[in-house]
Order: structure tokens, then sequence, then C-alpha cells
């Protein structure tokens, strides 16, 4: 008889709960009971106030009402807690400090799979003490990333803001980087692919490849290309083509479906 594991998923986004639900189901050798899903930090606390316990809980860090780490600040969470965020590695140290386990979105199988076997590993010598000990503490000390949402550049002898939301896609070209905007005005700005990508939230903006970083909305289609790997079709048309490597077309269809 498989081992079955009872557990909450704590997400406000309807399509990252059919996902991650899909993901476990496919872990054969162990069987998922998904208790219920819940959208908020206030649905969450009224949860586990009225003394529910499962297994284990899959939450998001940033929900419809707030940062999940209010839950920890105003409720007892009696279970271990596998925190699934966008956010990337440079935002998430404290989660190493405290030993607590966190998937990056999109989540990534193998990735899955070794949360659960870490978490398999520890529920026999589970101490709801101390791990909520660092929870609390935890839920005292993160500060979340914060995004750059504009950019001031120079425009016919002038200074003007540009949007993040109205930039297309920001590219290299002749050894300089351009800000392509989605009403197909052009700007150069002066810094690297690189910098920008750490700056720009990476659930809106993909990082192509050396020579693209593209905005999410600007992407019509996706094509598949020669020897396994995709064409995007964006808008604006970009003076070069936009393509994902083979290696990379994997990770670029987990973050277009997400």
């Amino acid at each position: 008889m498989l081992p079955t594991i009872s557990t909450v998923i704590i997400e406000d986004e309807p399509s990252a709960v059919k996902r991650l639900t899909k993901e476990l189901k496919r872990l054969g050798d162990i069987q998922f009971d998904i208790v219920t899903s819940i959208d908020s930090v206030a649905g969450a606390i009224d949860w586990f106030d009225g003394s529910k316990k499962v297994d284990l809980v899959f939450m998001d860090i940033q929900l419809s009402d707030g940062l999940s780490f209010e839950i920890f600040k105003n409720t007892s969470i009696p279970s271990p807690v596998i925190f699934t965020t966008a956010y990337d590695e440079y935002a998430l140290q404290a989660f190493k400090v405290n030993s607590l386990d966190y998937l990056l979105k999109p989540i990534n199988p193998p990735d899955l799979r070794n949360a659960i076997d870490r978490f398999l590993a520890l529920h026999d010598n589970f101490s709801r003490e101390t791990y909520m000990d660092q929870l609390v503490r935890l839920a005292n000390e993160f500060r979340p990333q914060t995004y750059r949402s504009s950019f001031l550049v120079a425009f016919k002898q002038k200074m003007v803001l540009v949007n993040v939301e109205d930039v297309a896609y920001i590219y290299v070209k002749e050894r300089g980087v351009f800000l392509k905007k989605k009403d197909e005005t052009e700007h150069v700005i002066d810094f690297f692919l690189d910098q920008l990508e750490k700056q720009l939230d990476p659930s809106l903006f993909y990082r192509a490849n050396r020579q693209y970083l593209v905005a999410r909305s600007a992407i019509a289609e996706i094509e598949p290309y020669f020897t396994g790997r995709l064409l995007l079709i964006v808008k604006p048309g970009p003076p070069s083509p936009v393509i994902i490597s083979k290696e990379k077309a994997s990770h670029f269809k987990r973050w277009a479906d997400y």
C-alpha cells in the first residue's frame, strides 16, 4: 500500500494549485491527500485556528492579501512547510539560514521530488516547537525583494520615465543595450542584461538568451525551431530572431505556462 501524505496548498492562483496537484500525482510511489487549498492569509489563519492538522503544507509567499509569513505571526502551524515562490535565490538566503525548504516557480519536477524526500527524512524526527521557532524568526526577518518599476531614459533632449509594463524587450545591439517599448519607441539604456535580469520581476521577464530579455506580455507566439530550439514571435518585431536554446526550452515552457 502506498504511503499517504495529507497536505494543504496555500496559493492564490488556481492554475498554480492545479499544476502543483498534477505534479504531486505524478510521484507514483507516494499518494497525496490534498485536504484543501486556501488562497489568502486570512483564510489560512482561520483554517489553522480551527485546529486543523496535516502532514505537510505547500505555501506561496505572496498571497492575495499579503505575505504568507503573516500567518505564522497569527496562528500556529503544526506541520512542516515547503514554500513555493517566484523570488530568486538572492532573496531567499534567510531560508537557508533557518534550514527551511522552498521551490522556485516554475516548479521543476526533480526539485519537487527532492523536497518531498527531504520532508520524509525529516518527518520521523520532526520537532514542532523548534520548527515553529524557525518559522516565526523567518517571518520577522524576511524582506521581499522589490523589482524595478521604471526606467529614466533620454528622449529628444529631455529625460522621460518609461514604466516597466510598457517595455516589450531589452536587447544588445552593436555593443549597446536598447529598450524597446510596446509602441515601438526605442531608447538606449546604460545597463547590462545581467544587471537587469536581477532588477526585473522574473515572473514578467524572461532571459531568452545572451541578447534578449523579453516581457511575457510581448510574446505573441512560440514556434518550434531547428534542433529542439524555440522561436519567440515578439511584438513589436525584434531586429533579429529571439531563440530559446534546446537546453532552456523546458524551463521556458514551464515559465510560460505559469
